[in-house]
């Protein structure tokens, strides 16, 4: 299969499938000849990244990761994506192993985030996993732009794994009060000029149950757009390479 792009999935496997239905989405066709061409690696079996970020004895993602990347390699693809915010900690490593671009999610959202016509700095909201908060992946870029992170409080980020792990990963289901109203703490109370949604499974609850507001940016839609902007592209490593320049990788 020529010309194709790379997914490694998993984690969890209802966020990838939600990330290819976008790209499909968001691809213009006409014909079965129209849709892009891609390898999906739902490695399922890939450690919880949160668990091994806030507790380096617990089972290591990275080495499940690497022979991902290495597969994708063989297989010929032109560029990598992880449907996978917390998985992001490992793109140092990763970078250091592939053959084509990664690109990188937590960077192209606070990218679409930056965007928001309002009085600078922007305070811009994090609904992620613990253990994204922890790497300071998102925190990182958002200074680096010259803007303001906001992180949940305790009680509010306790909330937010609860919807992550308890309702959409362990029984696939979005409970549209809650993840609406967690959006809106930080929206309200909290001053964020905008709300970036920094996991996959947030991604699965905005896509059943959309907070329709321009303020809230969905990072795996971004990841999808660029992905099959990318895909579409004569020359998809050029665009890769300058998305990563615009954010410090």
């Amino acid at each position: 299969m020529e010309n194709c792009f790379g997914i490694i999935g998993g984690m969890g496997t209802m966020a990838t499938e939600d990330f290819v239905h976008t790209v499909n989405r968001l691809t213009v066709t006409h014909r079965d000849q129209d849709y892009l061409n891609y390898v999906v690696l739902n490695d399922a079996q890939i450690p919880d990244r949160t668990a091994y970020i806030l507790d380096q004895s617990c089972a290591n993602p990275l080495p499940s990761l690497k022979a991902d990347v290495q597969l994708l390699n063989r297989l010929g693809a032109n560029f990598i994506v992880m449907t996978c915010n917390t998985a992001h900690y490992f793109i140092p490593a990763l970078t250091a192993i592939t053959n084509v671009p990664i690109l990188n999610m937590p960077a192209l959202a606070v990218e679409a985030a930056c965007q928001l016509q309002q009085p600078r700095p922007l305070r811009i909201g994090i609904l992620a996993t613990t253990g994204t908060l922890k790497s300071q992946l998102y925190q990182q870029l958002i200074r680096t732009n010259g803007h303001i992170p906001v992180v949940p409080t305790e009680q509010q980020q306790a909330q937010v794994m609860a919807l992550i792990y308890e309702d959409i990963k362990q029984h696939d289901y979005v409970d549209q009060i809650k993840f609406h109203g967690i959006i809106a703490q930080l929206l309200g109370p909290a001053h964020c000029d905008v709300v970036i949604l920094g996991c996959t499974e947030l991604s699965v609850a905005q896509d059943a149950a959309p907070y329709g507001s321009k303020r809230v940016i969905d990072a795996q839609y971004e990841l999808a757009r660029v992905t099959v902007q990318c895909a579409q592209a004569a020359k998809p490593t050029m665009i890769l390479r300058r998305q990563q320049s615009m954010n410090g990788y």
